[in-house]
């Protein structure tokens, strides 16, 4: 309070240009701080929005790509799984006949190539049979003896029971195998297991693996993907399965595998662990994200993305710096502006005000030099005017006051003039009576009576 008190008695003491400087100054600063907040706030609420829409808009279309790789790895197992011929080589290896085993070995090892060659994100494609007799073609090493998708037998031998032993496909988290020759690559499998129809109810006759690129799957989900957002796949335990950034095989974006898969009601724990994974990885400087998860077959995978709205808000702060410097340059002028205005107002109030001084001072002749048209001026002629009334009437009553004291003195001098007449008539008449000159004297009685008659 004393210091709202400090400030009106500060501002009710400062001269009238000062006032309206501060005033100007005060509305203008005001004015152009609440434009830029509202324009800032609205243009970061319509933007985000915006960004919103976009990123569930993508991650939608991604979804349905991820998709549509699958239902297509799908078709590749079903065309194995429906040919006859994969079924009769795998009996033959089952079997172990050795007269057909190389030559179904050899046969398998032919119509794998040609389904690789026909779809290039498949790095190699495996066949197990029952009792782990494994026919491959590896399109890394364009071979079917060498092999750098299926070198860990205990891995995909491991997913090959798992597939066997349930109706749907098995999916391997996300892994990577360096080679000096062959470099590194990082994949995935697809299991699935194979039944001959004819005999349905001995079982399945072996599995089919699918080494799925990485690389090439990403392509799916990650196009248009910039520095600010980042997008991924995991399975139903947190497995990451696909990530635009190298050095995550094997990881798990909650630490470990989860017991329990995760479910649809689950994507707001999974949103969140995301994001913690996202900050724990250092890929954003932000900390304003806005993450989304959209399930793929049923569950079965996740795809995960982190937006940086920050860096959508980026152009817009470039923006509003612009409008800043331009509204410094525009309240600088404004400034100018108004303080050559306030000059002005100075200078004509302070020649109204020394002229009224000097009419306090009795100085009636004091004018005030009238420029321009506006009210000040006319306040100004105004004012020479009332001092010219002001000089008239003084002079007019100064002379009704001369007029009246000569009235006085004549009329002074009308009564001592009789006065002093008579005083000398008397006088003369003694004199006279002292002389014995009697007829002087009454002479001068007669003269007398005369002049008291007139």
């Amino acid at each position: 309070m004393n210091l709202k008190k400090r400030l009106i008695a500060r501002y009710r003491s400062m001269e009238l240009a000062k006032k309206i400087l501060a005033i100007l100054l005060s509305i203008s600063l005001l004015q152009i701080g609440m434009i830029l907040l509202i324009a800032y706030h609205l243009s970061a609420t319509i933007i985000t929005e915006q960004a919103r829409e976009l990123i569930d808009e993508n991650l939608g279309q991604s979804a349905g790509s991820i998709q549509a790789a699958f239902e297509r790895y799908d078709s590749i197992i079903q065309e194995i799984y429906t040919n006859t011929s994969y079924v009769e080589d795998l009996d033959i290896i089952n079997s172990w006949d050795g007269e057909e085993y190389y030559l179904s070995m050899h046969s398998l090892g032919s119509k794998m190539q040609d389904l690789i060659y026909l779809n290039d994100d498949i790095l190699g494609i495996a066949l197990v049979g029952k009792y782990g007799d494994e026919c491959f073609y590896d399109n890394i090493t364009h071979s079917g003896q060498e092999s750098l998708c299926f070198d860990d037998e205990t891995l995909h031998h491991t997913l090959a029971k798992q597939a066997m032993e349930q109706k749907d496909s098995v999916y391997s988290g996300l892994l990577t195998r360096e080679d000096s020759r062959y470099g590194t690559h990082s994949f995935f499998y697809i299991a699935h297991q194979l039944t001959d129809f004819n005999n349905y109810e001995k079982g399945a006759v072996g599995c089919v693996l699918l080494c799925i690129d990485e690389s090439k799957f990403r392509k799916a989900y990650s196009q248009g993907m910039e520095e600010n957002n980042l997008s991924f796949v995991v399975d139903s335990y947190g497995n990451i399965v696909s990530i635009y950034q190298e050095g995550y095989s094997g990881v798990n974006i909650f630490g470990e595998p989860l017991t329990e898969p995760l479910d649809k009601e689950s994507l707001d724990e999974l949103e969140h662990q995301a994001s913690l994974f996202a900050e724990g990885i250092s890929y954003f400087h932000a900390r304003n994200l806005d993450t989304n998860a959209v399930s793929i077959l049923d569950g079965e995978f996740y795809i995960v993305n982190i937006q940086d709205l920050d860096y959508s808000l980026q152009r817009l702060r470039y923006l509003l710096i612009m409008i800043c410097l331009v509204a410094a340059l525009v309240g600088v002028i404004c400034f100018v502006l108004v303080f050559y205005m306030s000059i002005d107002i100075d200078k004509s109030v302070k020649k109204i005000l020394n002229a009224m001084n000097e009419a306090n001072r009795g100085n009636l002749d004091s004018k005030i030099e009238i420029e321009g048209n506006d009210e000040f001026s006319k306040i100004s002629q105004h004012f020479n005017v009332m001092l010219s009334e002001i000089k008239k009437s003084n002079e007019q009553e100064r002379e009704s006051l001369v007029r009246e004291k000569n009235a006085e003195i004549r009329s002074l001098e009308a009564q001592i003039n009789p006065h002093f007449l008579y005083n000398t008539l008397d006088t003369i008449n003694w004199l006279a009576i002292e002389e014995q000159q009697f007829q002087i004297s009454q002479m001068v009685t007669k003269l007398a009576q005369i002049l008291r008659y007139t």
